[in-house]
């Protein structure tokens, strides 16, 4: 995409996203984060700028792609692409695919680390895993009550998981995006047990990259537009590291 940065801002300027509605307090090494109707996790030596760039730019896609596309999944993650495209990251076409067999792992929670074990390592995985533990507890409740309101609709559940790490000077953020239909799994949308009833679980993941130089010239219209919303949609998560 070659948006000359006026356009940027002229496009950022003309989103739509639901009306206002207070900035972040401090994220340590080895954190997470609930953000809308997806969880983020931040491994290595991002720095707290780093942070707050890849939680508000996805903040902000997801309530555009939540204004233009409530109700159509396809057109959602199309909008989704799109503004994060016009924010300075390099993303590839979603695309999803079903899991052989989802049922098998008992739990969403398990079928999500099995799919991402092989897309992560080392410590992204350790960090990774702490998230979504990290959704169980107590102290943890109002980000859990806050994720699930934003991911499940109907008998439906759609949620981004995320790793963002600092990689060659990028900021990477390794991404999957799920969806899944059922009977019985709102308020538990990550740990929603599998029974009988086969479950069709879709999913898709891929590696974005942020252009930190593009980004820069963007970040405060970003911030500006979100207003209210990076403490309505945002929460830390105490994940015990």
């Amino acid at each position: 995409m070659s948006h000359s940065i006026e356009a940027r801002l002229r496009f950022i300027e003309h989103l739509h996203i639901p009306a206002d509605r207070h900035g972040r307090k401090g994220l340590p090494e080895g954190s997470g984060a609930v953000n809308a109707g997806s969880t983020q996790s931040f491994v290595g030596n991002l720095s707290q700028l780093n942070k707050e760039d890849v939680l508000n730019s996805t903040l902000l896609a997801q309530l555009a792609a939540n204004t233009a596309s409530p109700d159509d999944k396809t057109k959602w993650y199309k909008k989704y692409k799109e503004v994060l495209e016009n924010l300075g990251w390099v993303v590839s076409d979603i695309t999803f695919k079903e899991l052989d067999n989802a049922n098998s792992y008992g739990s969403v929670d398990q079928a999500i680390l099995s799919i991402l074990k092989g897309y992560l390592e080392g410590n992204a995985l350790e960090v990774f895993k702490a998230t979504i533990d990290a959704m169980k507890n107590p102290v943890n409740k109002g980000a859990n009550n806050l994720f699930q309101t934003n991911a499940w609709k109907g008998q439906s559940a759609d949620f981004l998981v995320g790793v963002a790490i600092e990689s060659n000077n990028d900021i990477q953020f390794r991404i999957g995006t799920y969806t899944y239909e059922a009977q019985g799994s709102r308020g538990n949308v990550l740990f929603f047990k599998f029974g009988s009833e086969r479950v069709k679980f879709m999913y898709s993941t891929q590696n974005m990259v942020l252009n930190e130089l593009i980004y820069s010239k963007v970040r405060a219209a970003v911030i500006n537009k979100l207003g209210g919303h990076i403490e309505d949609y945002i929460d830390d998560l105490d994940i015990g590291l």
